[in-house]
């Protein structure tokens, strides 16, 4: 080997040996401030008491809204055989906005919306919103109750969980346990209170919803979430280890140095060297997978950079932001849809019914929180560093995971075990998409029971 390349040879290998060490090495966790304030004024003794909290829309705020739905639309004929491939359909659009007018009755989904028990407790200067469900059991009914926190995405709330608290609240066949289920409202959705600061992410919501569970009594708890939900659930295994028995998520991915590099490597190195085979439809060709999130993923830069300015026209019209939210499930909940002239959405075999739809939609309409939902991708953003810290740390609680096929991105479960190195539970699924939880409940349920049997079944070995 002529002298040149051979000093070259060493120079490059030293070099990847170095920023291999670098990567791997596990980093020390970020340091938060542990009583930060985000509420107006300044910092005062929290009000600690748990409050009962009711749904009830008042009427001019349901005038207002009826108002704005009778104004004429101004709908723009879509493309010959465009369906939802540029986005809303707005024909299909008038159909929903006719029956949303005519047939909708928010009072009616007010009453299921009430039909579990809903609270608000002021944590670091702010109302937190959750919903609860206890088991109602039977005396003869031997199962183990155990606590979950569920935290939902967006553009859902807590309206995604209405379809599977029944499946967790109840003893199920095959399941010895059943679960005592919080469900809370992330600050700025739904009606949980914004925060009055920058700042407020992922990291910041993590402790949030700890001092949430500890308050209830819970100083060991299992997780579950699926969007932003698996992120904040997944934080909080990592940084709170001694008080998370388990953790679920049916968004799965991973952002390690490790998992990347497969990802990459798997792309041009020969089939199942580095990705199995029957895993490899799942990421490759990259070119069409990077094609299909560059596609999905515009919304994301618009609102990780400057959410308030398409927030302030989202606020405005209640169509408007049907058509920005609808869109979602539309395309989220299987690739297929954007071909289709409706985007699925009036289907009759559409797995989300459109009253269920609305009632998230409502919910966003009536507590004005579409720009401060949206802002929440500004915050994560901001806070890339910290996340890309916390994403090298591995996550060693007991994990489970559920693949859907229709889920934005999917990684095989080797790959997101360099972050997760403890999965006891891993099931793939043959249908279902992002809105896991309203689209397939009985599965997702199943998963859930499974996952927690298994890792209840081990603490006893």
């Amino acid at each position: 080997m002529p002298t040149k390349l051979y000093i070259t040879t060493i120079v490059v290998a030293g070099l990847a040996y170095m920023a291999a060490i670098r990567f791997m090495r596990i980093p020390p966790v970020p340091t938060l401030d542990l009583d930060p304030w985000w509420g107006p004024g300044e910092p005062h003794a929290e009000d600690t008491s748990i409050r009962p909290f009711r749904i009830d829309i008042a009427e001019k705020d349901m005038d207002s809204l009826k108002v704005r739905l009778d104004l004429p639309l101004r709908i723009t004929s879509p493309l010959e055989g465009a369906n939802f491939t540029y986005g809303m359909n707005q024909t299909t659009l008038q159909t929903i906005v006719h029956y949303w007018k005519n047939s909708y009755d928010w009072k009616q989904r007010e009453k299921r919306l009430n039909q579990y028990s809903h609270f608000k407790t002021q944590i670091e200067g702010l109302d937190i919103h959750f919903m609860r469900v206890v088991p109602q059991l039977h005396e003869n009914q031997k199962v183990k109750v155990l606590p979950l926190l569920m935290v939902h995405g967006w553009p859902g709330s807590i309206v995604e969980f209405y379809n599977i608290l029944p499946l967790l609240t109840t003893p199920q066949d095959g399941s010895s346990v059943v679960f005592d289920v919080i469900c809370p409202s992330i600050p700025g959705f739904g009606f949980s209170q914004s925060s009055v600061k920058q700042g407020l992410g992922q990291l910041q919501t993590a402790q949030i919803f700890l001092k949430l569970m500890k308050r209830l009594g819970f100083q060991k708890f299992y997780v579950q979430g699926g969007d932003w939900g698996t992120l904040v659930v997944s934080l909080m295994a990592t940084m709170y280890p001694e008080n998370i028995l388990g953790v679920h998520v049916n968004f799965i991915m991973a952002r390690t140095p490790g998992s990347m590099a497969k990802m990459l490597l798997g792309s041009v190195l020969p089939t199942g060297l580095v990705m199995d085979a029957k895993d490899e439809n799942r990421l490759y060709p990259l070119g069409e997978l990077f094609a299909r999130m560059l596609r999905e993923s515009g919304y994301m830069h618009i609102q990780a950079t400057k959410p308030d300015t398409i927030g302030a026209g989202l606020n405005q019209s209640p169509v408007g932001l049907a058509a920005y939210i609808l869109e979602k499930f539309s395309t989220w909940t299987h690739k297929a849809n954007p071909h289709l002239p409706d985007g699925g959405l009036l289907q009759e075999d559409f797995p989300i019914s459109l009253d269920e739809m609305l009632d998230n939609i409502c919910v966003y309409w009536y507590t004005g929180t579409i720009t401060t939902s949206m802002r929440y991708y500004a915050e994560n953003t901001a806070q890339s560093e910290a996340l890309g810290i916390i994403e090298r740390i591995p996550c060693v609680v007991p994990a489970g995971l559920s693949s859907f096929p229709q889920e934005l991105l999917d990684m095989p479960k080797h790959l997101v075990a360099h972050k997760f190195h403890n999965i006891v539970y891993y099931a793939e699924h043959s249908e279902g998409g992002h809105f896991a939880a309203m689209e397939q409940p009985r599965s997702l349920a199943r998963d859930i029971h499974q996952f927690v049997m298994t890792v209840e079944r081990g603490k006893n070995v």
